[in-house]
């Protein structure tokens, strides 16, 4: 049975990273990777780094892609178009609170769809 998992990308290695130590928060059982900057803490995002991320996912699991800002979202469908055989989707929901609502959608085992939804849904009600 495949199983939901989050991607965060991000321009800044540590936004990253603190991000996904926020969304553990609401459950620590699903699976959160991060990507974020270049060598020499540069700031930026690497096609190669976030393909070395997902690689390390089972490849039954459905990723679900959070991204700090637009230059990071064209390298998540750069990502997408070279696994074609992987069940991945890119979001617009905010980082923190959709990604917050995905992490607790995923957690109770609802489908990628569902979780994308939810998070967009999330985030569309409270402005």
């Amino acid at each position: 049975m495949s199983s939901v998992s989050i991607l965060l990308i991000s321009h800044v290695r540590e936004l990253a990273v603190g991000a996904k130590r926020l969304l553990q928060q609401g459950n620590d059982q699903v699976t959160i990777i991060t990507t974020g900057g270049l060598e020499n803490d540069e700031i930026g995002t690497s096609i190669d780094q976030m393909q070395q991320a997902l690689d390390e996912l089972p490849q039954e699991d459905e990723v679900l892609i959070f991204y700090d800002i637009g230059s990071a979202k064209m390298n998540a469908e750069m990502l997408i178009e070279m696994n074609p055989d992987r069940t991945i989707s890119i979001t617009d929901a905010p980082l923190i609170e959709g990604g917050y609502v995905a992490v607790m959608m995923a957690g109770l085992g609802d489908n990628l769809d569902t979780v994308r939804q939810k998070a967009e849904n999330s985030y569309h009600k409270s402005r």
